[in-house]
């Protein structure tokens, strides 16, 4: 497939949005990125260490196999960088204490209930859209 259309294909994977946090992307500023990292991908595959069942089926080879792209907000794809999908997500659920731990602005902005704290496990979009 032509890189062109090989990224249309990726835009397209889940209708224009982000595969982690579902927010719309625009054909022009979204990213691609590689759920399982480019860093570990031969490891990790040849262990078969957290890979999703989804790309069980995918070869030392297919690091740029479609199945392992993923479209993504710029945000986001700054944010996973090279962490695999299980570390990526750990990261997100520390963002609630880091804030109160080191900014004394959120704090502040909690203490006069400007903020709404609601920990949650971490879903990422592609886990729950449905084509």
């Amino acid at each position: 497939m032509a890189k062109t259309a090989m990224r249309d294909a990726v835009f397209n994977k889940y209708s224009g949005r982000c595969s982690y946090c579902g927010c719309d992307i625009t054909k022009k500023d979204f990213q691609v990125d590689h759920l399982i990292p480019k860093a570990f991908w031969e490891s990790t595959i040849k262990n078969k260490f957290k890979v999703p069942a989804f790309l069980r089926h995918l070869t030392i080879d297919d690091v740029a196999h479609f199945d392992n792209l993923m479209p993504t907000c710029r945000v986001c794809n700054k944010w996973k960088s090279a962490h695999s999908l299980e570390l990526f997500r750990t990261e997100l659920q520390e963002q609630i204490k880091r804030l109160n731990d080191y900014s004394s602005n959120y704090r502040m902005a909690k203490k006069y209930n400007l903020i709404s704290e609601q920990p949650k496990e971490i879903e990422f979009y592609f886990e729950t859209y449905n084509q």
